[in-house]
């Protein structure tokens, strides 16, 4: 039985080439995948196709990427009807690297399988009648599926479309393996550049494993010096084992809160306490690079900076004044902010009420564009009035 529309033709060796020029692209250009699956439905005269994340025993679907699917039927296959689907079970068994025409080599005939719920409920109304799927690329704790889908008069998938199909393979595994190599460091550099970003302190940035992987310099000679600090074995420890668990447990719920990018909390602070000087004051912030991974797990960080009172930074109170049109009243509150942020210690040292240092702090905020004590702290402490 042939396809509705006449035998399969070769392709022209020009579409091959540009098919794996695209998968290849996948690897610096992760929107190239939705590229490649649009050339894929055109090439193969197609309805629509779907590249899929899932758990290794491929029941679950982790993330997706879909072309000529309604994103309410995705959904829905997503979380119901991948597991309805009948040849899914099969297909479990069959050798990976490789796809397989839904027609020609699984054992659930047609006529079968139009009276499947998967077809009456969420194939028939799409009309997906036909399609390959298979297992592309599989590791320890993933497997990536590609599917794609003919309506009825498209026809079936025949044997020498299905291998035209799979020549592609090899290629796709090989450029999700080096981007699952090159992804790693990409993220690196980037959490880098975003906790540098995020507070302008001395700062270590920690992986999922809570290892160091980078210190500024800053933080490197405050580590150094400090006695209730030390880096063993790549692991930032205090040497106070009460507040050592303390900030464990903040490095456990920041790493988590980056992994899910749910963040709900933005991290927390801890003091050491150090005799006869302030308190060196930690704040631990959650970091998450915006790097695309098809496989592996995801890009999540820890930052702990670390903010030392006993460090005064100045703040040039006319260049402040002139930069921000402040009066001379709300320079010397916006100069004491930095130095302490208890607002009972500015008011004291500005010799103030404290009502008087909250109606200034709202001008300060209104004049420098900023909208919380932290927006300003940056601000102020990495802009021109900073004294260098």
């Amino acid at each position: 039985m042939s396809p509705a529309n006449g035998p399969a033709k070769e392709k022209p060796a020009h579409e091959r080439a540009g098919l794996i020029e695209t998968i290849y692209r996948t690897v610096s250009e992760p929107g190239a995948w939705q590229e490649l699956l649009r050339d894929l439905v055109a090439v193969t005269g197609s309805r629509s196709a779907r590249l899929l994340v899932m758990n290794r025993a491929a029941t679950r679907v982790r993330a997706s990427i879909k072309l000529n699917i309604d994103d309410c039927y995705h959904r829905q296959y997503v979380e119901h009807y991948v597991n309805t689907c009948p040849w899914r079970p099969e297909l479990r068994f069959m050798r990976p690297g490789r796809l397989y025409s839904t027609y020609m080599h699984f054992s659930c005939p047609q006529q079968e399988f139009y009276r499947t719920e998967f077809f009456n409920d969420w194939a028939r109304p799409q009309n997906i009648h036909h399609g390959v799927c298979g297992t592309v690329y599989r590791d320890s704790a993933t497997s990536v599926q590609l599917l794609i889908q003919r309506t009825r008069g498209q026809g079936y998938y025949t044997d020498d479309e299905t291998a035209f199909i799979n020549d592609l393979i090899p290629h796709i595994q090989h450029s999700i393996l080096i981007a699952g190599q090159l992804a790693p460091s990409r993220a690196r550099g980037e959490a880098i550049a975003i906790a540098a970003g995020g507070e302008p302190l001395p700062f270590l940035l920690l992986d999922r494993s809570l290892r160091i992987i980078y210190l500024s310099p800053g933080a490197e000679k405050l580590v150094d010096g400090s006695p209730w600090l030390e880096v063993r074995n790549n692991r930032l420890l205090l040497t106070d084992e009460l507040r050592n668990r303390r900030l464990r447990k903040l490095l456990r719920e920041c790493l988590a809160a980056a992994e899910t990018r749910t963040f709900p909390a933005s991290g927390g602070t801890l003091a050491v306490a150090r005799p006869g000087a302030p308190d060196l004051r930690l704040l631990v912030r959650p970091v998450h690079p915006d790097v695309k991974m098809l496989v592996g797990p995801p890009s999540s960080y820890v930052a702990v900076y670390l903010y030392d009172p006993a460090i005064r930074v100045g703040i040039d109170h006319e260049r402040l004044r002139e930069i921000y049109a402040l009066s001379e009243a709300e320079a010397r509150v916006a100069a004491a902010m930095v130095e302490t942020p208890d607002t009972a210690e500015v008011a004291k040292h500005c010799a103030i009420s404290l009502h008087t240092v909250r109606s200034h702090v709202k001008t300060i905020f209104a004049k420098t564009g900023t909208h919380s004590r932290a927006d300003l702290m940056k601000q102020l402490l990495t802009g021109p009035a900073r004294c260098r």
